[in-house]
């Protein structure tokens, strides 16, 4: 008995250590966007709120992505380029330089954009976009559900279809973009995708 009770707690503390090496990965401050003084001046309470809320952000998000449709002849989509300013990057200690970025987004699809630090390639974050409606959304929260498309939108607008430049773009989502510039072209599918 005292050898299988010895062996229990050896597997035991072998199972905490695997546990506690899996989940260090991500840190639940870098998972919602916040640094760890931010964090830590929640409850406990709240912080298992906002990793709720964020569970659920990456679920409706993932099926957002999930459910969109190959484009068909017709389909409205954007071409956005997105550059300048500063954002937000894991340990969102600080504003950091991004490569500048381009990418079509298809009307009612959302997607993960990628944000790539210029002096380290291991050093990115993702930025959400979704396009619904008329409308484009930047930066969704992943904790925040009044900001769960984007925490900012820009309207449709009839520049859109020359191609439009909207300077000094701020965010408070996940990102954060500060002072960014954002360029829309408003485009439409003339043949259908493979």
């Amino acid at each position: 008995m005292k050898y299988f009770l010895q062996n229990l707690r050896i597997l035991i503390a072998v199972t905490i250590i695997i546990f506690l090496f899996g989940c260090a990965g991500v840190s639940a401050p870098t998972k919602v966007g916040m640094t760890e003084s931010e964090w830590s001046g929640y409850s406990p309470n709240k912080q298992k709120l906002l990793l709720a809320n964020y569970k659920k952000f990456v679920v409706e998000f993932n099926k957002s992505i999930k459910n969109k449709k190959s484009a068909v002849v017709g389909s409205v989509f954007l071409e956005v380029g997105i550059h300048d300013g500063k954002v937000m990057m894991p340990p969102f200690n600080s504003l950091q330089s991004y490569n500048p970025v381009k990418f079509i987004v298809f009307k009612n699809q959302c997607r993960r954009i990628i944000l790539q630090q210029p002096a380290n390639k291991k050093v990115h974050t993702e930025l959400g976009v979704c396009f619904y409606g008329n409308i484009l959304y930047l930066d969704p929260s992943h904790y925040d559900f009044t900001k769960k498309n984007g925490s900012i939108s820009i309207n449709s607008s009839p520049l859109w279809l020359s191609g439009f430049a909207y300077k000094g773009i701020s965010s408070s989502g996940y990102v954060r973009l500060n002072n960014a510039t954002v360029e829309i072209t408003q485009k439409e599918q003339t043949r259908r995708r493979p």
